[in-house]
C-alpha cells in the first residue's frame, strides 16, 4: 500500500522529531500495509570522528547565555512528542559515521532493527547528552539485544567506513541536501516527498494511501 523511505542523520534534531511524528501517525491511522526503510545521510561528513566542543560554536555566535532561537523552536515542537532536548548539557558533538556504522551492522544481524537503534542513539545524544563514542554505541546495541562485544569489535574495525559516505553521496545526487527527508511510494506508482513534517502530514498521507482500498472495499 505504502512504502516510506526515511533519510536520516543522528545529528539532525528534526529527524528525531519527524521519526516520532511518523510513529504517532502510524499509531493513529494504523500500520497495516506500511513499510519503512531507513537510509543514511551525513549532514556533516567532514566532522572529526573524535568529536568537537558542541557548545563552543553556539557560544561564539550567541554568547555565554546560549539563547539559541533554533533550540527553542525545536523544543517547542519536540515537547508534545515526549522529547526533552538538553542542548545545553551536550559536551561533545560527534560525527555521525560510527552511529551509522552500528546501524548497518545491526540491520545485517537482525533486519528491521534499524528504527529502534536510530531513535536510541539520537535520544541518547539529545536528551541524555551522551558522548556518542564506541562504548556508548556498544551499550546501546546490547540494550537492544545485540552482543556488545561483537558490536564493539565491529566499531573498532574498518568495516563500513566507506558505505555511509557513498550512501550520502547517492542521496545528494538524488537531490537531498537537508533533513528531514521522506519519500513516499504509493501503490499506484506515484511518489511524494515530505520535508516539512508533522503528525498530521504523515497521517494525511496514510489516509490517502488507503483511500483507493476503502473505495473498492479491498
Amino acid at each position: 500500500m505504502l512504502h516510506i523511505e526515511a533519510v536520516y542523520d543522528f545529528l539532525c534534531p528534526w529527524c528525531l522529531i519527524a521519526k516520532r511524528q511518523l510513529a504517532r501517525a502510524l499509531e493513529q491511522e494504523g500500520a497495516d500495509g506500511v513499510t519503512v526503510s531507513w537510509h543514511q545521510f551525513m549532514l556533516y561528513p567532514d566532522f572529526d570522528r573524535g568529536g568537537h566542543d558542541f557548545l563552543a560554536v553556539f557560544r561564539a555566535k550567541y554568547g555565554e547565555a546560549l539563547q539559541v532561537p533554533m533550540w527553542e523552536r525545536v523544543r517547542s515542537v519536540g515537547a508534545p512528542l515526549g522529547i526533552a532536548f538538553a542542548f545545553e548539557k551536550i559536551t561533545r558533538g560527534p560525527a555521525s559515521l560510527d552511529g551509522h556504522r552500528l546501524v548497518r551492522w545491526a540491520e545485517r544481524q537482525r533486519p528491521g532493527s534499524a528504527g529502534d537503534l536510530i531513535e536510541a542513539i539520537a535520544r541518547g545524544f539529545y536528551e541524555q547528552a551522551e558522548v556518542i563514542d564506541n562504548a556508548f554505541l556498544a551499550r546501546t546495541a546490547a540494550a537492544h539485544g545485540f552482543d556488545a562485544a561483537a558490536a564493539l569489535a565491529h566499531l573498532e574495525s574498518e568495516a563500513d567506513l566507506v558505505e555511509p559516505f557513498e550512501e550520502t553521496a547517492e542521496w545528494r545526487r538524488r537531490g537531498v541536501t537537508s533533513m528531514p527527508h521522506f519519500r513516499l511510494h504509493f501503490a499506484d506508482g506515484h511518489i511524494e516527498t515530505i520535508t516539512t513534517t508533522s503528525t498530521e502530514v504523515f497521517a494525511d498521507a496514510l489516509r490517502r494511501a488507503r483511500a483507493p482500498l476503502v473505495a473498492t472495499g479491498s
